[in-house]
């Protein structure tokens, strides 16, 4: 096989490792040698990694001296601009609590896949949950697919890692009694009619403190999701007349205010945080098991099955991107419809 020329790298099979390599010189730092290597499963495989590499490097150029954090610094600066408020902030936390602090000074292109690992291990050991560490993960999976596009890295080291295991909880139904005692607890609150909102539309929290009046026709009965999560979420809700009667009342005492719901000191429009910590306390004063405002929408799921709503009905009114979410999610929580299923069945074996 004809050799390459002296810089222009190299392909060969690892026996121990039983893979093909391509190695390819980036030039020296400190006066030792800096080679970039990836291994392959083929031989036209490592030859094909070798052009990228060539592609993407200039044999023989030195490597990025950037560190992690002053790479990722630069990020922000740069892309943020282009994303949400909620999603810029939800970045720069995720780099400057977790990221950074661990990993910021290794080398852009010295960070490896074993260095993410350790960022994931460390989390979990400071008691993140799996949820958040995978969001911080993908926070620097997303910063890193950026180096690569601009030929600063070759890949993305983020991206060969798995993320830790999510134990998503079954959801509990939120029962027609539990949700009437709900109604009578929130009533007379200065929430009330958030709260009558998310309970009658299954509308996200954010969704719902997003919205603004030009958002809402109480004479259609609808309102326009134009901030949503994804581009399905991007919808029209309808809205019954209990949850239209509750706004009705609500704007009668918000006249002047673009935003449907404002903060009750603040006077500035509600955040989600503010209604996160007031729910919990509202229902334990009424004697209510602990749930979360975002279990107000999975009970509007619930009860929409147990009336027998078609699935692609309930995951258009959610703003679920594919009706098999909503049905994973909530096909099996029904519990009235399977006790009348099961007495109907049992009543023929009398």
């Amino acid at each position: 096989m004809r050799r390459r020329s002296r810089g222009s790298g190299s392909v060969f099979y690892d026996h121990h490792a039983h893979s093909w390599v391509a190695v390819v010189s980036l030039g020296t730092r400190d006066g030792q040698r800096v080679r970039r290597k990836i291994r392959a499963p083929s031989q036209a495989t490592a030859r094909a990694e070798l052009e990228r590499l060539h592609r993407s490097y200039r044999p023989g150029s030195a490597p990025s001296s950037e560190t992690l954090d002053r790479y990722l610094a630069r990020w922000l600066r740069e892309h943020t601009p282009n994303v949400g408020r909620r999603t810029a902030v939800s970045y720069a936390g995720h780099v400057e609590r977790h990221i950074s602090s661990l990993l910021g000074g290794i080398l852009l292109p010295r960070l490896q896949p074993s260095d993410v690992r350790r960022l994931i291990a460390d989390r979990l050991r400071a008691g993140i949950s799996p949820s958040t560490v995978g969001h911080i993960v993908t926070t620097l999976r997303i910063a890193l697919n950026q180096a690569v596009r601009d030929r600063v890295l070759v890949e993305n080291a983020a991206s060969a890692v798995r993320l830790p295991k999510v134990q998503r909880e079954p959801v509990r139904p939120l029962t027609a009694s539990e949700a009437v005692r709900i109604r009578d607890a929130v009533r007379g609150d200065p929430l009330e009619a958030l709260y009558v909102l998310l309970m009658g539309t299954g509308m996200r929290l954010g969704e719902a403190c997003g919205l603004d009046w030009r958002d809402i026709d109480l004479e259609a009965g609808t309102a326009f999701i134009r901030h949503g999560k994804t581009a399905r979420s991007v919808r029209t809700v309808p809205l019954s007349a209990p949850v239209v009667l509750a706004l009705r009342a609500h704007r009668s005492r918000r006249i002047g205010s673009e935003a449907v719901f404002l903060g009750p000191r603040s006077g500035k429009r509600l955040s989600t945080a503010t209604v996160s910590h007031a729910f919990p306390r509202l229902l334990q004063r009424a004697g209510l098991r602990p749930m979360r405002v975002h279990d107000l929408r999975h009970g509007f799921a619930t009860r929409a099955v147990a009336k027998d709503v078609h699935m692609r009905v309930i995951a258009d009114i959610l703003g679920h991107a594919n009706p098999s979410i909503t049905a994973n999610t909530y096909a099996h929580v029904a519990p009235d419809d399977q006790r009348e299923a099961a007495d109907a069945v049992g009543s023929e074996l009398q």
